[in-house]
């Protein structure tokens, strides 16, 4: 590999990635970390007292929540975060009687490689090399289904998006040659932005069972497409390029038990819309369930026929959810595909994800993950070469503020070499690369 120009080396990723690791969505409490021993006066609002709103002193940061207090660490300092607010509640202020809720966020930054080439390879969704871009101007309405498990209630949900996220997230499952411009296909901008509307729902519920129909995200995998919902500003290629991101038909989820889900139901295909050229038809499943008391398993299915191409494919998803300790959170994720025709094409992959709480405001995280597109059918160009990839990140959450999220990372890929090179326009099979987004919710 030619010499790195950028501001990447192997060290700087390497020292990145061994400084720790944290959950994208747990909140703890401060009493397991390893840190030097703080003076007692200077960070009396450690303590458990500080921690109740009614003893909200200056002396104690003036935290106004028990999650608000954190650790007296000078190098990822944490105060007061402040409450959360929305657009809702600045325009028309609580939901009413029918509960409607709306808001959106806003995630937009820059993303390069030690190249400098204008485009950063498969790393997906990060595709752009070199420039500031807006990833994801969002913007939702819902009512959510509430039952209590008694009785029944209806709600819907309803998604826009505009970005360079925009086109990765159109329904291109019903692209065909007669009607490339199905559902948000043709909602293009510019060769970088575009526009999609990757939900739009109703929802019944009875008891503990729920019924979604319409357009929705995916259950399989593990990160997802809202910016809000992942840890990392890059994605896997387990997500980007071996799972399907939305369905559009029905689907049921039914409480077994307490933390115990089953999904079940009939979807058109992958990432189509209402319209299914295609003529696609999968069923949908899967089931969440405890394995410990602090591990959670979920096992996710897709399979079907699509009669446009002939093509059967399956692909399950199994994660597991583990948390280590109060603040290590550990989760194992592996996909397992195939299409058949005339021939078989498969692909499989396992990524670990480790992520380490400091406090309320601070969050690192790494990925590692092996992919093997056995057929050459997933990763461009998908030219029928097998290839294998790997990729190493490490990421830094940071929540100064309750609205506010900046997520920087550092991304190591390397391939095995076989077919066109991933990364610098087909010259080399591996790359160091970085970004960061800041992330504005409302």
């Amino acid at each position: 590999m030619r010499l790195l120009k950028r501001f990447l080396s192997p060290a700087a990723i390497l020292a990145f990635c061994c400084s720790g690791a944290i959950g994208a969505d747990r909140l703890y409490q401060p009493s397991v970390f390893a840190a030097p021993e703080p003076d007692v006066a200077a960070c009396s609002y450690l303590t458990s007292d500080c921690c109740e709103p009614a003893a909200c002193e200056p002396a104690c940061g003036g935290c106004n929540s028990c999650s608000s207090c954190s650790l007296c660490f000078p190098l990822f300092p944490c105060r007061c975060k402040g409450e959360a607010w929305t657009l809702q509640s600045l325009l028309t202020g609580d939901p009413g009687c029918c509960n409607i809720t709306y808001g959106g966020w806003v995630s937009a930054g820059a993303y390069a490689n030690a190249y400098g080439a204008p485009n950063n390879g498969v790393i997906g969704m990060r595709d752009v090399g070199n420039e500031f871009t807006v990833n994801q101007v969002w913007g939702y309405m819902e009512k959510a289904t509430h039952t209590g498990g008694c009785g029944w209630d209806w709600g819907f949900r309803a998604d826009m998006l505009f970005g360079t996220d925009g086109q990765d997230t159109q329904a291109f499952g019903s692209w065909t040659a007669l009607s490339p411009n199905a559902w948000d296909n043709a909602w293009d901008t510019s060769a970088d932005y575009g526009s999609a509307l990757p939900q739009l729902y109703a929802e019944v519920a009875v008891n503990d069972l729920k019924v979604k129909m319409g357009h929705f995200y995916t259950i399989l995998g593990y990160e997802v497409v809202p910016a809000t919902g992942n840890f990392f500003t890059s994605h896997s290629y387990s997500m980007y390029f071996g799972e399907p991101f939305t369905h559009t038909g029905v689907l049921a989820e039914y409480a077994l038990f307490e933390n115990l889900t089953v999904w079940g139901g009939w979807v058109q295909g992958w990432d189509t819309a209402f319209d299914n050229p295609r003529g696609s038809n999968d069923f949908l499943g899967g089931i969440r369930a405890p394995l410990l008391d602090a591990a959670t398993l979920t096992w996710a299915l897709d399979f079907g026929h699509d009669d446009l191409t002939g093509d059967d494919r399956f692909l399950q998803s199994i994660v597991v959810d583990v948390d280590v300790t109060q603040r290590l959170n550990y989760v194992l994720q592996s996909d397992w595909g195939q299409v058949k025709n005339v021939g078989s094409s498969e692909w499989y992959s396992v990524n670990n994800y480790l992520f380490y709480t400091i406090n309320d405001c601070w969050k690192l995280g790494t990925r590692l993950e092996w992919f093997r597109d056995a057929d050459g059918i997933r990763v461009p160009p998908a030219a029928g070469v097998p290839g294998e990839y790997w990729e190493l990140t490490c990421g830094v959450n940071w929540q100064p503020l309750a609205n506010v999220m900046f997520r920087p990372e550092l991304r190591y890929d390397w391939s095995n070499g076989v077919g066109v090179a991933p990364f610098d326009g087909g010259a080399e099979d591996d790359q160091f690369s970085g970004g960061f987004d800041l992330i504005v919710t409302f």
